[in-house]
């Protein structure tokens, strides 16, 4: 029965996959997988992916990256990626943050070995792309924006399909499906039908079958896309554990601050670029001490006055203006000089959203109705 199910659910992926356009993603069935409880290499891809790095401060390099769709007759030619490099280290958890169109989506396909780039290079562990695409996949382990799960299979029947299609054996599939449902507490769940579940299970589901194969790094588009804040934040919270016990590299996207702030670094990408990439809380302090926004009618007017009143003009964001301070401010004269014009005014320390506003002159989620 399973290895019928097995069978659909395969064809079934792959075509999900070729939609997506990264059918490349799945490891051959011929290729041997590691249980997610061991670090041993059982081919001799997988013992070249597990080589000393060149340099054991960096797991995955990514160097002056860039990449331009081709156009057609009636759409000219996009660039999604502008010379984009940094570096993660291993076990490190790394968000790409940038509203739709930032080209975090297309570097993650780039790192999924789904998309070649148009000019620059890619480095994991040893490995170099696109010459050793099939081993880093061997690595990978993804969770898509889009639900990849056959809602009429169980949670069992999915994930050992998927872990047939990784090449594994049924007993090895059965007994990495058993250790991981019960890492991700869905191991009383298993004989239930996808489609029966809540949208937060379905997605604790989608995470287990990423890390069914034991991959080393967690790629996730987007993988709270849908879910109510209290199941995103079970959702991250499961995932801050799972990486810590199996000592993954988490690479994620995301647009949402609160997601972002969860990981060890953050790289904010806008039209195409990396404006940064630090810490949350380096990105943070780097603005100043405190930002003061005000609301106002004649923003621009305020602005101009602002600036010849302290020298700090600001930037207009939305509908106010954020200044970044450097030292403290005493608000009672700046309110007894321009009271009369300024209709709202709070004081607080920097965010991440401030960091955005910093770097682009906009809200992050004022850009997430634009386009890809």
């Amino acid at each position: 029965m399973v290895s019928t199910l097995a069978g659909g659910v395969a064809l079934a992926s792959r075509m999900f996959l070729t939609e997506l356009g990264i059918t490349s993603i799945l490891a051959p069935l011929s290729c041997q997988s590691r249980s997610p409880h061991t670090r041993t290499a059982q081919s001799t891809s997988s013992q070249a992916a597990e080589a000393t790095l060149s340099d054991p401060q960096v797991f995955i390099s990514i160097s002056r990256v860039s990449h331009t769709f081709p156009g057609t007759r009636k759409v000219p030619p996009r660039k999604a990626l502008e010379d984009v490099s940094l570096d993660i280290g291993e076990g490190e958890a790394v968000a790409f943050l940038g509203p739709n169109g930032s080209g975090k989506s297309t570097l993650l396909k780039v790192l999924m070995t789904s998309l070649r780039p148009s000019s620059g290079s890619v480095r994991v562990g040893s490995l170099e792309l696109p010459e050793d695409s099939r081993a880093v996949r061997r690595l990978l382990g993804v969770v898509f924006q889009k639900p990849a799960l056959d809602i009429r299979m169980t949670v069992a029947e999915n994930l050992m399909a998927a872990g047939l299609l990784h090449g594994m054996s049924h007993a090895k599939a059965r007994d990495a499906m058993e250790g991981i449902l019960v890492e991700v507490e869905l191991f009383d769940r298993r004989d239930e039908r996808v489609g029966k579940l809540s949208s937060g299970l379905s997605r604790r589901v989608e995470l287990a079958k990423a890390l069914l194969p034991g991959p080393r790094i967690l790629v996730l588009d987007e993988p709270t896309a849908g879910l109510d804040p209290v199941a995103r934040n079970e959702f991250w919270g499961r995932l801050e554990r799972l990486r810590r016990l199996q000592e993954l590299t988490v690479v994620a996207s995301t647009h949402l601050m609160d997601e972002a702030e969860r990981c060890n670094r953050v790289a904010v990408l806008h039209r195409g670029e990396l404006l940064a990439f630090d810490s949350p809380e380096r990105l943070q302090s780097a603005l100043g001490r405190q930002v003061l926004v005000i609301r106002a009618d004649d923003l621009e007017q305020l602005q101009r006055d602002l600036r010849a009143y302290s020298g700090n003009e600001g930037r207009i964001a939305g509908n106010a203006l954020r200044l970044t301070l450097t030292e403290p401010i005493r608000l009672d004269p700046l309110l007894d000089r321009f009271r009369d014009r300024i209709s709202a005014l709070t004081l607080s320390h920097p965010s991440l959203d401030d960091v955005f506003v910093h770097y682009t002159g906009e809200h992050l989620n004022s850009r997430q109705g634009k386009s890809s």
